[in-house]
C-alpha cells in the first residue's frame, strides 16, 4: 500500500505570518512610490479618508471631518495646480535648449516626462475639484444634512458601502494622483536637469567651461539635496512628537472626564473658586513682567491642532 502524506491545513498562526508579509510589502511599495509626496499623501489622502471610514454611523463626526477634509484638499489640489504650471513652463523653456550639440538623450526623456506629468496633474486637479463640487457646501455640512445626502456623501468619498473594495482603494488612487503626478514632475525634471548639466562628464569629454558649470551645478544641487534631506528628518521628528503629545493629551482629558464623573459633588463647588483665583493670580503676575499681553481666548484642541498642521507645512 503506497504512502500518503496528509497535508495539514494552515493554523491561523501560519496564516497571520503571511498576512504579515503581505501588509509589510505592500506598505514597503506605497512608501517607495509615495516618497517624494509623502507627507501630503499622508495628510491629505491616507489619513482622512482612514479618519472618515472610521466615523461609521456617526453623523456628528462624519460631518465634522468630512468638512475640514474638503477644505484640506481645496487647498491641496490649487497648490497642485500652480506648482505644475510653474514646471510645466519650466520643462518647455528647458526643452528648447540647444548648447550641447549632442545631448544625452535620457535628459530628453525625463523632460519630456516632466511636462507630461505636469500636464496631468493640472488636468486632475479640475477634475478632482469637480467631485468636491458634487459634495455638499459648506453651510450645508451641518446637523441638519438629511441622511440619504449624508449616504452619498459617504459613497462618493469612499467609494463602499459596507467593507473597502476595489472601488476603494482606486478611488483613494485617484484622490491622491494629482499630487503624485505633479511630485513626479519636478523630481523627473530636476533628474533631466542633472543629466544634461553633466554631460561632459558623462561623455568623458577634455576639460572646458561646461565642465566648470557642471561642478558648480553640481556643488549648489548637492548642498540643496542634503538641506532637503534633514529639514524632512526634523518634519518627520516633529510630526511624530505632536502625534504624541495629542495622544497623552487625549488621555489626560480623559482621566480628567473620568475623575470629575467620580468625584463628590460637594467638593466641587470649593475647588472652582481657588482654582480660578489661582489662574488670575498667574495670569496677573505675567501681564505685570510683560511676559503677557491682550485677553486670553481659549482655544479648541481641534483648532490647536489644525494650526500646528499648518505651521509643519
Amino acid at each position: 500500500m503506497a504512502n500518503t502524506h496528509s497535508t495539514q491545513p494552515p493554523t491561523s498562526k501560519d496564516i497571520a505570518h503571511k498576512t504579515s508579509w503581505v501588509v509589510f510589502i505592500i506598505e514597503a511599495i506605497l512608501v517607495v512610490f509615495t516618497a517624494p509626496y509623502r507627507r501630503t499623501f499622508k495628510l491629505y489622502t491616507w489619513r482622512p479618508l482612514r479618519d472618515i471610514r472610521a466615523a461609521g454611523n456617526d453623523r456628528k463626526l462624519l460631518i465634522s471631518r468630512v468638512k475640514d477634509w474638503k477644505a484640506d484638499k481645496y487647498q491641496e489640489l490649487q497648490s497642485v495646480q500652480v506648482a505644475a504650471s510653474f514646471c510645466a513652463g519650466a520643462t518647455l523653456a528647458t526643452l528648447s535648449w540647444s548648447k550641447f550639440p549632442n545631448p544625452i538623450w535620457v535628459a530628453d526623456a525625463l523632460w519630456f516626462s516632466s511636462l507630461i506629468c505636469s500636464i496631468w496633474a493640472v488636468i486632475c486637479s479640475i477634475q478632482t475639484k469637480s467631485i468636491l463640487n458634487d459634495l455638499p457646501s459648506k453651510d450645508e455640512l451641518n446637523a441638519s444634512l438629511p441622511e440619504s445626502e449624508l449616504q452619498r456623501m459617504r459613497r462618493v468619498i469612499l467609494r463602499y458601502k459596507k467593507s473597502p473594495g476595489i472601488n476603494h482603494w482606486l478611488m483613494l488612487f485617484i484622490w491622491q494622483f494629482p499630487s503624485m503626478t505633479m511630485s513626479y514632475a519636478w523630481c523627473t525634471f530636476l533628474s533631466g536637469l542633472t543629466v544634461y548639466i553633466s554631460t561632459p562628464f558623462i561623455r568623458r569629454e577634455p576639460w572646458s567651461n561646461e565642465s566648470k558649470i557642471s561642478i558648480a551645478y553640481l556643488s549648489v544641487g548637492i548642498v540643496g539635496l542634503f538641506t532637503y534631506a534633514f529639514s524632512s528628518g526634523f518634519v518627520y521628528a516633529g510630526e511624530k512628537d505632536f502625534e504624541r503629545s495629542l495622544a497623552s493629551t487625549r488621555v489626560n482629558t480623559d482621566d480628567m472626564e473620568a475623575a470629575s464623573a467620580n468625584s463628590p459633588a460637594s467638593g466641587s463647588p470649593a475647588a472652582e473658586p481657588t482654582q480660578g483665583a489661582d489662574n488670575g493670580s498667574a495670569v496677573d503676575h505675567l501681564r505685570s513682567r510683560g511676559l503677557l499681553h491682550g485677553p486670553a481666548e481659549p482655544r479648541s484642541r481641534s483648532d490647536s491642532g489644525r494650526v500646528r498642521r499648518e505651521l509643519l507645512y
